[in-house]
């Protein structure tokens, strides 16, 4: 081989070796941009998660923020309890007044009806009507619970075996069934004597009386559902009836005399 060919051919072998490097080189630097770019989406997305969750976070009450809201509705709650205790004792107060202008209302047991519950007065009489001929069904509809007297007496379902809880159905067939269960059996009247409402409550103030001749008189919250008037179940009432239902032989104290 001359001189010059091989010459040429060394000439060509380093210039294929160069290319080789050249493109192994740029298929580095790509392949390092191609990370870089990867790493620079996930740091973006990162950041981008990073952003939201402080978002949501922000939007989110803070622990002493949820407590804080927690003592203010535990607030409202007491003073709209205070509200009604205040207002039924006024109705109470000004029943003598009242009664100097309009005869109480006197309806014998034998002439007590379902009423419905149109108003507060048809509601008591409705419930007077119930729970002395034991008709749980319709008592059961006739009564309501306030938010912290529902959550007592929704505990005290869940606390029935079973069974129980699947032949009632609801608490307030249960309390139905307790209240029909303790309604007084001599009771042979209803004497209105005040009604009072206010927004969506009402205060009724009645006598009840017995064939023995004593009577019971007491003041009744009512409160406007969606669907008519109820009796609210104060907490100390559900309280006795929670006793029962534990098997203590203590006597309730009960929303109807």
């Amino acid at each position: 081989m001359s001189r010059n060919r091989l010459c040429w051919v060394l000439f060509a072998a380093a210039a294929v070796a160069v290319s080789v490097a050249v493109a192994r080189r740029e298929l580095r630097l790509l392949g390092q941009a191609d990370a870089l770019a990867a790493e620079r989406q996930r740091h973006a997305e990162f950041a981008g998660l990073q952003s939201e969750n402080g978002r949501l976070k922000a939007e989110q009450p803070s622990e002493s923020e949820r407590k804080r809201l927690g003592l203010r509705h535990a607030e409202a709650e007491s003073l709209r309890a205070r509200l009604l205790e205040l207002q039924a004792k006024g109705a109470q107060a000004d029943s003598t007044a009242a009664l100097e202008s309009e005869a109480p209302e006197v309806v014998a047991a034998g002439d007590w009806i379902y009423a419905g519950r149109a108003d507060p007065r048809a509601a008591i009489e409705s419930v007077l009507w119930a729970a002395s001929r034991g008709d749980v069904d319709q008592l059961s509809e006739l009564i309501g619970f306030t938010h912290d007297v529902r959550v007592q007496a929704e505990a005290a379902f869940a606390q029935l075996p079973a069974e129980s809880r699947e032949e009632f159905g609801s608490p307030e067939k249960v309390v139905a069934t307790l209240l029909a269960g303790s309604f007084p059996k001599d009771a042979d009247s209803m004497t209105l004597l005040l009604s009072k409402s206010w927004d969506q409550d009402a205060g009724v103030q009645m006598t009840v009386g017995h064939s023995d001749g004593h009577a019971r008189t007491n003041i009744y919250h009512l409160h406007r559902a969606a669907d008519g008037w109820q009796l609210m179940v104060p907490a100390s009432v559900l309280s006795g009836y929670q006793s029962i239902l534990r098997g203590d032989p203590q006597s309730p104290e009960t929303p109807a005399p």
